[in-house]
């Protein structure tokens, strides 16, 4: 068997269509959150580990490891899962179905990439429409299939912003968290150029609709 080189957690945020996922579970070591491991039987694959309290889904029944999380805790399902997959040192997470209704549990999967990139991980999180990830310093960024992509300063000023080969770019500026402009870019090519010389951003991989590419 091929060695796993990257780690799949499947989060439990409702979703009519998990056709985008198949893409990203091949290869792939998979933790399933909580209600995530349905959509795992979805898709017709047999996650390595479900983690949960269950409060949204019953216990499954699986052959694969099952830790059971006590209901009262500090840590959301999906981010005991995040982890748990650095504690066995995965140097690539990605986070499906984490972009859901709830609102608080979408952004506590923004912060749980967050914590990945201050630990020298790489992680993104990801639903049919969207890639979002945290970057700094020099990044090629490619298509991949979508049309728009949007970088904010995170958690504080970013100084000397570049953006090239963008329909919109941009030399050397500086964003605060609370400034919106550089939302909504588009792809003209294959691939654009983000430079940022201090600071984090958060950049958005988006489609209107969706992309299975």
């Amino acid at each position: 068997m091929a060695e796993k080189i990257k780690c799949v957690i499947v989060s439990g945020a409702p979703e009519a269509d998990v056709e985008y996922m198949k893409k990203y579970v091949d290869n792939s070591y998979i933790i399933c959150a909580d209600s995530g491991y349905k959509k795992c039987e979805r898709l017709g694959v047999l996650p390595d580990l479900i983690i949960g309290d269950f409060d949204s889904a019953g216990k499954p029944d699986r052959s694969c490891e099952i830790i059971a999380l006590k209901p009262r805790k500090d840590d959301t399902d999906t981010f005991f899962c995040v982890k748990t997959a650095l504690e066995k040192g995965f140097d690539e997470i990605v986070i499906l179905g984490g972009i859901g209704s709830r609102l608080d549990h979408t952004y506590s999967n923004i912060l749980s990439v967050n914590y990945c990139f201050d630990k020298n991980v790489k992680c993104t999180l990801v639903n049919a429409y969207n890639v979002l990830s945290v970057i700094s310093g020099e990044n090629v960024v490619y298509k991949n299939g979508f049309k728009y992509f949007s970088v904010f300063a995170l958690f504080g000023k970013c100084e000397g912003l570049t953006i090239e080969g963008a329909e919109y770019n941009l030399s050397d500026a500086d964003v605060l968290p609370t400034e919106q402009f550089t939302q909504s870019n588009e792809f003209v090519s294959d691939s654009v150029k983000i430079n940022v010389k201090e600071g984090k951003i958060l950049l958005i991989l988006s489609n209107d609709s969706l992309s299975f590419s």
